[in-house]
């Protein structure tokens, strides 16, 4: 038994015998059933010994307590058990109330993630983002509020290089909507950046092309409607490779469900003419090869022949 445990029942024993010196009472070495005690508790200390040596020697198993030796594949980790708790809690949902619960443990989960996504992304500048700035920059200088100041800073240049209208689509992660976005006209691509990433009014930007402000925008028109079309053929050819969605896509299909039963005739039509083209060219590719076999052939006829006439 350690040392000062063994101290501290031998002075817990001498008061609750009452065979302390203090407030006046009899001296211990003067206590005739001192000597006595003292030799019953010895006697309890060596057994609280044998039992201590015991459980070092044979210690208790409980399956409760994980070994440390355990292989680590087995341990679970905290935010296991919270899964399983929450999906404990959705089979023994009942009432409104456990519902409300459920909902609100969700509602927590999506806040972390979306925080833990915030850490790691970069804002971009928007219309309302000068809103809470002090005026003439009192305080934080103007830049500093601007998502290109803080990209900046992180050591992402693409939107800065790319704040350009003929390289503007590689700001785009999605590469169908890249290619849209470059395939487009030097002047449809102008009037893009400059009215939605610029914020230009149609006014503004008819003074500064020298154009009228109702050209400007018959021109945005007849652009969006060309996007609008190219985008919905996109998300129908993905509708049927079950691609997943995001909520602005989601209600971009439901605003144009009328149209999509033409426009999966038409993507139809592009693909079988896709594989026409591609019959053609697997065609030709096929002759040429049928082609240069034969002259392949033709010149090993003619080497024999020649190899023949020598050894004769």
């Amino acid at each position: 038994m350690n040392i000062t445990k063994h101290q501290e029942l031998l002075d817990f024993w001498e008061y609750s015998h009452g065979f302390d010196n203090e407030d006046g009472a009899v001296p211990i070495d003067e206590d005739i059933s001192y000597e006595a005690s003292r030799q019953e508790l010895q006697f309890e200390l060596e057994h609280f010994n044998e039992m201590d040596l015991e459980q070092e020697l044979h210690p208790i198993k409980d399956d409760d307590i994980q070994p440390e030796d355990e292989h680590p594949d087995r341990t679970l980790l905290k935010r296991d058990i919270r899964t399983i708790a929450l999906k404990r809690m959705e089979d023994a949902a009942r009432s409104v109330s456990d519902f409300e619960e459920v909902v609100k443990q969700w509602d927590h989960l999506d806040d972390n993630r979306e925080r833990k996504e915030r850490y790691h992304e970069i804002g971009r500048e928007n219309i309302d983002s000068k809103k809470n700035v002090a005026p003439l920059a009192i305080i934080i200088p103007t830049p500093i509020n601007h998502a290109y100041w803080r990209q900046l800073m992180k050591g992402d240049y693409i939107d800065i290089i790319s704040n350009c209208p003929y390289e503007m689509h590689n700001s785009l992660s999605d590469e169908d909507y890249s290619k849209i976005i470059y395939d487009l006209k030097d002047d449809h691509k102008e009037l893009i950046y400059f009215l939605y990433l610029r914020d230009f009014t149609t006014s503004h930007l008819a003074a500064l092309r020298n154009q009228s402000d109702r050209n400007i925008r018959g021109v945005r028109s007849t652009i969006l409607g060309q996007l609008e079309k190219k985008v919905l053929m996109i998300l129908v050819d993905r509708q049927d490779e079950d691609f997943p969605f995001t909520i602005e896509e989601l209600d971009f299909l439901s605003r144009h469900e009328e149209e999509i039963p033409a426009t999966m005739e038409k993507l139809d039509k592009e693909k079988l003419a896709l594989l026409k083209e591609i019959g053609v060219v697997v065609r030709k590719i096929t002759r040429e090869q049928e082609k240069r076999a034969k002259e392949e052939a033709k010149k090993q006829k003619k080497n024999n022949r020649m190899n023949r006439k020598k050894e004769v």
